[in-house]
């Protein structure tokens, strides 16, 4: 609880929040391709790192690189490991994408990854999807993956609507909000506790080659 009251009161989203401590359980080694990562992304500080010799970002305004058409900037089977956070929902050819990480990675490679669900219209520059869990499972399988793990971040609705509205109070409402909204989800899910899935902030993701 502590950790979040202190990520809320510096700025950061629920969801940013839930779905970093989500990566907390991936990994990543040797090299790595962080695919529209932007610069500094703050999800390194909870990927496990495994013998990573390097980290190289490859995104679509720094980079100079159109993820609907352009392939990316890398051999076949380069990477060992491919990070592809916050990106699939900007992108409308996102088959495209998503097969251009499988020709990238080697053979028996990961891909980690977050998209957004249940969150607000947010452009950069455009804002097309929301993927389900059933949605993702059926693009990745199409691309070639052949091991695929989904993993619902979020707790309930009322975190749902914390999230909205979070950032438009000032750090210390934050900080003081929170608990209401936690307790509230806590009751709410023991009450109804087959329905938690029901209200996913996103999906973080891993899968194998």
């Amino acid at each position: 609880m502590f950790f979040t009251l202190r990520k809320v009161y510096q700025g950061q989203s629920l969801l940013r929040i839930l779905m970093n401590q989500s990566f907390k359980q991936f990994s990543v080694s040797g090299k790595v391709v962080d695919v529209g990562g932007a610069r500094k992304p703050d999800y390194f500080d909870y990927l496990k790192q495994e013998s990573v010799t390097s980290v190289e970002i490859v995104d679509g305004l720094l980079s100079k690189v159109d993820f609907e058409k352009d392939k990316l900037p890398y051999a076949d089977g380069y990477a060992d490991s491919v990070v592809l956070a916050n990106v699939l929902e900007h992108v409308y050819n996102h088959a495209f994408l998503v097969a251009e990480v499988h020709r990238i990675l080697k053979k028996g490679g990961t891909l980690v990854g977050f998209v957004p669900f249940l969150i607000q219209y947010h452009p950069d520059p455009h804002d097309y999807f929301r993927y389900t869990k059933e949605a993702l499972e059926r693009i990745f399988k199409s691309a070639g993956f052949s091991q695929v793990q989904i993993v619902t971040v979020g707790r309930g609705p009322f975190s749902v609507n914390f999230n909205t509205i979070v950032l438009s109070f000032p750090r210390l409402v934050r900080v003081f909000l929170f608990p209401f909204y936690y307790a509230m989800d806590a009751l709410f899910l023991k009450l109804r506790p087959r329905v938690g899935e029901r209200y996913p902030l996103g999906y973080s993701f891993i899968l194998k080659k």
